[in-house]
């Protein structure tokens, strides 16, 4: 599961907690989607409804409403759509997920991996817009994509939920740490669909 939100300033409220708290007792699609239980890769294909390559171009955040008042969301638009899996109606896409920076006022939590602006990301979606958190299998279904100058060759590093980054700063200013080898982008999409042809 995914522990409380780590908020600038540091007051977290009783309220919150309680809301929160309710949200995730009458929520169980939003609870299931952000339990992180390691899937095989065949299963994480088959549950994502959509499965793409996109890079974040805008990253909007707003309070939610009801009960979920004092919790911030995000909405991430992608764009420059590279579609895999599922459809898709235009060449954007955007995603809404818990978490994100208002003013003065942040919420993150632990575990979930952040999207930065301008970076370029592969993305095993499911159930955007009903969930908090609508990766498949959270940290599993999402892939950092960069260019491996060494190589020549496009790769993708795997989300560890550990060395999160904020929303909203910008792909150009971050440094990465602990250097993950990556795996091809184009031998993972082979992957990908070939699971696919296994399973449909």
């Amino acid at each position: 599961m995914w522990g409380r939100p780590i908020r600038c300033p540091r007051k977290l409220t009783t309220v919150f907690s309680a809301l929160l708290i309710i949200c995730l007792c009458f929520s169980t699609p939003s609870v299931n989607a952000l339990t992180s239980i390691e899937q095989p890769f065949d299963q994480l294909v088959s549950e994502s409804d959509q499965i793409l390559i996109g890079t974040v171009s805008q990253i909007s955040s707003f309070w939610g409403h009801g009960r979920a008042a004092d919790t911030i969301f995000s909405t991430i638009q992608l764009s420059e759509i590279e579609h895999i899996k599922g459809e898709l109606k235009s060449s954007e896409f955007s995603l809404k997920v818990i978490g994100g920076v208002i003013g003065d006022q942040a919420q993150f939590y632990p575990g979930l991996p952040q999207f930065v602006s301008g970076q370029r990301y592969l993305l095993f979606v499911k159930g955007n817009n009903r969930v908090m958190f609508p990766i498949t299998g959270v940290t599993q279904g999402f892939y950092r994509v960069q260019w491996d100058a060494g190589q020549e060759r496009q790769i993708v590093i795997p989300a560890t939920g550990n060395s999160s980054m904020p929303l909203s700063r910008n792909a150009r200013n971050i440094t990465h740490q602990h250097a993950n080898p990556g795996k091809d982008l184009t031998s993972l999409i082979s992957q990908i669909r070939t699971s696919m042809g296994q399973v449909d």
